[in-house]
């Protein structure tokens, strides 16, 4: 870097042939400020209708200052209290306390009721993954959508909207920006809405993400890795997920996981599945400020998921069968193998000047879809 500004980009590396965009067949849509203002009544109506709802997975204390204008910026938007489905764990029970007017008329989720909602122990000995002592945001997205499913069914929701809670959320808008293509582009069979953003706080000037083994392995690890190829930031905690099409047969990861399990599932219905869907993006021009706020924290949060992610679907692709056709066994499998991979090497920082760390740390696992629980009788529900 001189002056800071970049020495290099993409169209000086070396031994290049040709560089074009990724195709993105789902829709990439660009709006700008003004078109967000000009379709603000459009997008209030549609934010009020009983066909959205809105999850925000609370963690822990740590999110007590971002989260309520995080709350209120999403009833701003439109959307009933009702229909905001806050799911948190035990750690964040002084926030929810603390807004407790609030919060109230909400629909409020506490992870402590996966004991009453499933049989852990069931769910291990079947699926290989044991839900009663792991945690991460897709375990509570797990409980929420059987809750929301079995517990207290939402008939008329289609649109589920799924927000980080712990960003700026003001400046951001993510609610606006991912509606906009829902009120001026609607599409039927759109699966997901994913928010085309890479946080311009962990300087990725131009990011490899290296595919090229799961491409040449075998067909399956050639679908995903055409997928994944087209998505700016496949790991953003802003999204839409089309209820109807997909509540019941998606299966989710545990923590770090959940989003790339998520879009692996797309990437199969939009190539395998009878009625293909479609995964489309739109870029929010806001600068996301969250984790990554915390400069190398932030950084390493991100090689954290892309290395259990990668694992995750390596160890999947290894297996050769998409996830939409897995069985039990086929789950007790993939998370036993999973289980055996419990340490990583990380690099020293620029002022650690001493060797490589090994690190002994767990693989994220896959949850099977709520359909499949059900059917395998693990929900007391």
């Amino acid at each position: 870097m001189n002056g800071g500004e970049k020495t290099r980009t993409i169209h000086q590396f070396p031994n290049l042939i040709s560089i074009a965009r990724q195709p993105c067949p789902g829709g990439f849509f660009k709006p700008d400020p003004n078109d967000i203002e000009a379709n603000l009544e459009r997008l209030k109506h549609y934010f009020n209708s009983p066909t959205v709802g809105v999850i925000l997975p609370l963690a822990s204390a740590r999110e007590q200052h971002t989260f309520p204008q995080t709350l209120h910026y999403v009833i701003d938007c439109g959307v009933d209290p009702e229909r905001i489905v806050i799911v948190y764990s035990p750690r964040a029970q002084g926030v929810i306390d603390h807004l407790k007017n609030t919060v109230n008329d909400c629909t409020l989720i506490d992870e402590s009721i996966a004991e009453d909602l499933l049989d852990t122990k069931k769910i291990d000995a079947t699926f290989g993954v044991d839900l009663a002592r792991l945690r991460g945001k897709g375990r509570a997205l797990a409980i929420a959508f059987i809750f929301l499913k079995y517990v207290s069914p939402r008939e008329q929701l289609q649109d589920l909207f799924l927000l980080d809670v712990d960003s700026n959320i003001t400046e951001y808008r993510p609610l606006h920006y991912l509606g906009y293509p829902q009120v001026a582009h609607p599409d039927p069979r759109r699966l997901f809405l994913l928010t085309a953003q890479n946080n311009a706080l962990r300087d990725n000037a131009y990011l490899f993400i290296m595919r090229d083994s799961w491409r040449y392995e075998n067909a399956l690890g050639d679908l995903y890795a055409r997928h994944f190829d087209q998505l700016v930031w496949s790991l953003t905690g802003e999204m839409m997920l089309r209820w109807q099409l997909a509540s019941e047969i998606i299966p989710f990861g545990v923590s770090y996981g959940q989003e790339i399990t998520w879009q692996a599932f797309a990437a199969e219905q939009t190539e395998l599945a009878h009625e293909p869907c479609k995964v489309s993006q739109v870029v929010n021009p806001q600068t996301k400020i969250d984790g990554g706020g915390m400069g190398q924290s932030g950084r390493c949060y991100d090689a954290m998921m892309y290395r259990q992610s990668n694992l995750m679907l390596w160890f999947l692709i290894k297996q050769g069968k998409p996830l939409s056709h897995f069985t039990a066994a086929d789950y007790r499998t993939l998370n036993n193998r999973l289980r055996q991979v419990d340490a990583m090497s990380i690099l020293p920082d620029n002022e650690d000047h001493g060797p490589p760390y090994r690190v002994d740390i767990e693989a994220d696992l896959f949850i099977p879809p709520i359909a499949m629980l059900a059917a395998e009788g693990c929900l007391r529900v």
